[in-house]
């Protein structure tokens, strides 16, 4: 649905650009194909590298962990693991699919997938530290630790 969505903005943005007889419109494509291309071989890699984790993991073991069952320690334990997850979209992404099709739950998907957009240690260790110093990331993520464990656990009450 969402891709739908985007595919119907894009078709929107360019009849309306054709309509307007807005020049801009092929600088603009080329641009968005280039990103395009660049990206794609970091996507199809970041998809084999989740195939082969799915192979190496046990999937009965992430079921017992964070599977649906796991209650509130799937949660806890989900939150803790998202932030600890380095990379991107590209990286975070597929492993939260190849979570998901081992059994893990939905609420410990959302506490998993909050805590890797909230709380990204290695961001903290890369770049927050070194630019705002450590007072500042210290209680950044100590005033955001609960973040992922709340939409986990309203994840739990919603399902």
């Amino acid at each position: 649905m969402g891709t739908i969505l985007l595919w119907a903005i894009a078709i929107a943005l360019i009849v309306q650009a054709k309509r307007k007889a807005c020049h801009a419109i092929w600088p603009v494509f080329r641009q968005g194909l280039t990103s395009f291309i660049a990206i794609l071989p970091r996507f199809v890699m970041a998809v084999v590298t989740a195939g082969f984790l799915g192979k190496l993991l046990p999937g009965d073991l992430i079921v017992s962990l964070i599977g649906g069952e796991s209650g509130l320690g799937g949660v806890f334990l989900a939150s803790l693991l998202g932030g600890f997850v380095p990379g991107g979209p590209l990286i975070s992404f597929p492993i939260v699919v190849l979570l998901r099709d081992m059994g893990a739950g939905l609420p410990q998907l959302i506490a998993f997938l909050t805590a890797w957009s909230v709380l990204a240690l290695h961001r903290v260790l890369m770049y927050e530290s070194a630019l705002m110093g450590w007072r500042f990331s210290v209680t950044r993520l100590a005033s955001s630790l609960i973040l992922a464990p709340i939409a986990g656990v309203a994840a739990l009450l919603i399902v």
